[in-house]
């Protein structure tokens, strides 16, 4: 075999070291996003053991078990033997790190149609359990404000034919954006996709003052469109959900209260999500068709149970 000469070497050399520098390169860009997804996934085990435990019949224990030694198999499939240990004892610290801070966390849900009473319920919770409420209803009309990242987005989308006067800088007119995307399924997914973002980055804010600044064991979300947001029910349990069987009656309670006319609250209706797959969904489910004593017994004889 022809030998090869001493330059020949020096640049077979630099080769494959390059090659092993962009590797690490590459593992030290990755690691970051390994850990971000670890996070997520223990934080989804820890907010949802009580879903595991009485859905499932599955203890949390064996999803962290499996979580280890996932683990151990990326460290020692992919890094060098020191950074093993490192990076090894530091998602160690990460996983035991999210067991002891959000293992005593509750986040209960509450969702419903249109004047199906939930926020009855809420209130509920608030003034006589002690237990504080994210209105994501409040957090919807909080961030198009004006000035607000959201409603810059939304009137450069629709156009300031939503305004109060027409005018840039005037508060949006929520009767005339209404009249806008409930005739429009499109619409609506576009300003659902404006504002999402920034409900999601409320509620996780609010979330962090109530559960870890505060040092609450128990917070309810409010959100008529929890299961719309694909999201919020992977981290909420129980989820509640209120129905109400009439649809007469819903309009008479909506009517009352809001001033709507019957034409724009069957539009309303008609853009929700079926009760039918709500009610699939859900943990428990209280239907509201009587008295508020009555919602109230159902909240307590269904509710309690689930909690810590």
């Amino acid at each position: 075999m022809e030998q090869l000469n001493s330059e020949e070497q020096v640049i077979i050399e630099e080769i494959i070291h390059s090659e092993h520098t962009e590797i690490h390169i590459i593992e030290y860009i990755c690691y970051p996003f390994y850990l971000a997804l670890l996070c997520l996934l223990c934080i989804l085990i820890n907010l949802n053991k009580r879903k595991f435990r009485r859905r499932y019949r599955v203890d949390e224990i064996f999803l962290f078990i499996a979580v280890y030694l996932f683990n151990v198999l990326i460290t020692w499939n992919f890094f060098d033997f020191f950074d093993k240990i490192v990076r090894f004892i530091i998602t160690l610290i990460i996983i035991f790190g999210i067991q002891h801070y959000i293992g005593r966390v509750q986040i209960v849900g509450i969702t419903g149609g249109i004047g199906c009473g939930k926020s009855t319920i809420a209130k509920y919770f608030n003034e006589f359990l002690k237990v504080q409420v994210i209105d994501c209803d409040q957090i919807a009309r909080d961030i198009v404000e004006p000035g607000k990242p959201a409603y810059k987005l939304i009137v450069q989308r629709f156009g300031l034919s939503i305004l109060a006067g027409q005018q840039d800088g005037q508060p949006i007119d929520r009767q005339k954006l209404a009249e806008v995307v409930f005739q429009d399924s499109q619409k609506r997914k576009q300003l659902q996709a404006i504002t999402n973002k920034f409900i999601f980055k409320e509620i996780a804010k609010s979330i962090w003052k109530i559960c870890f600044v505060q040092k609450d064991q128990y917070v309810v979300i409010d959100a008529p469109l929890l299961f719309e947001s694909k999201v919020l029910e992977y981290f909420c349990f129980p989820i509640i959900t209120v129905v109400v069987t009439s649809q007469e009656e819903i309009i008479k309670r909506v009517k009352e209260r809001s001033g709507l006319t019957e034409e724009q609250i069957l539009q309303r209706i008609e853009s929700q999500m079926k009760a039918e797959i709500k009610i699939k969904k859900s943990d428990i489910v209280i239907t509201n068709d009587k008295s508020e004593k009555s919602l109230i017994r159902q909240v307590q004889e269904k509710v309690f149970e689930y909690l810590i």
